[in-house]
């Protein structure tokens, strides 16, 4: 506008209540502080995820728990990668159908009673010979070994007595033992036949 001196006058416009959209200083300091904090708390889990800072502090070595640093807390020396453990086989167990022995003789040779080497680092054996009576039961223990490692021969054996010509029922009892801890575990009971002639 022009006034009648010619100057140009702009028109005084007055002040309006309407909010602006501009926001108070401090508000935006708080959200570029926040979004910049956000980006560091980024930046150290990628570091951290990619081996820049181990999660957990280097063990101490094991001193008995004495340590002061880490509250006394050491990784245990035996410690170490998963075995898993073989499942120990079924015991073999050699057959005795019949044994032949001569007569009236305490000193028999040649008998054989063995372990099988497929128990080889897993059982020993030991052998029991036993008489049987009319009703099927142990009557009498003519011989009981010590243990045999697998692979091993009892040939040459001492009975407790000699045994007139004849045949008699008998039983082998074979008790297996683990080799880890001589524990036993199930035996096994076979009938035979002892020839004396």
């Amino acid at each position: 506008m022009t006034d009648e001196q010619g100057t140009t006058t702009e028109p005084i416009t007055e002040p309006t209540t309407e909010p602006k959209n501009e926001q108070p200083r401090s508000d935006k300091k708080w959200k570029i502080l926040a979004g910049i904090l956000a980006v560091l708390l980024i930046l150290c889990g990628t570091w951290i995820i990619w081996g820049g800072v181990p999660f957990f502090p280097a063990a101490a070595p094991n001193d008995g728990g004495s340590s002061s640093q880490g509250g006394g807390l050491v990784i245990d020396p035996n410690a170490g990668e998963y075995v898993k453990p073989e499942r120990a086989p079924g015991v073999t167990i050699p057959g005795f159908g019949s044994m032949t022995i001569p007569a009236n003789t305490k000193e028999l040779k040649g008998i054989n009673l063995y372990n099988p080497i497929e128990n080889e680092g897993w059982y020993y054996l030991t052998f029991k010979i036993c008489l049987l009576d009319k009703n099927e039961e142990v009557s009498e223990v003519l011989y009981a070994s010590q243990l045999v490692p697998p692979g091993q021969y009892l040939q040459d054996i001492t009975i407790s007595r000699g045994l007139p010509a004849g045949t008699y029922d008998a039983v082998m009892q074979i008790q297996p033992y683990r080799i880890a801890d001589k524990s036993s575990t199930n035996n096994a009971d076979l009938r035979m036949t002892i020839i004396a002639k």
